[in-house]
């Protein structure tokens, strides 16, 4: 029996999808992506939400990785309220949604 700890596999899976487009799924769902441009590669989560510009695509692969599984248990499930598209059902966080006659 080994003495190193079992790692899980990546979840995190990369496509190229146009020369300068690298695209991104976290257990087969959309995560993100990485645009090239230059030297500069620009990462973007999965609503287009600008993520920073990086020099190498190693940082723009981590920065997304790290963004990608912030909310998620160990299983890949998202926690509650931070799933994909998850936001107050007022609009505001903290106030609950008031039905309308």
């Amino acid at each position: 029996m080994s003495s190193h700890p079992v790692l899980p596999p990546d979840r995190l899976r990369w496509k190229q999808a146009a020369h300068d487009v690298f695209v991104a799924t976290l257990d087969e769902e959309f995560a993100g992506f990485i645009s090239v441009s230059g030297p500069d590669h620009a990462v973007h989560g999965a609503h287009a939400q600008p993520l920073g510009v990086f020099r190498s695509q190693h940082d723009a692969r981590a920065a997304l990785r790290a963004h990608a599984l912030a909310g998620r248990t160990p299983s890949g499930r998202a926690l509650p309220g931070r799933g994909a598209g998850a936001r107050p059902r007022s609009g505001r966080p903290g106030l609950p949604m008031l039905s309308r006659p």
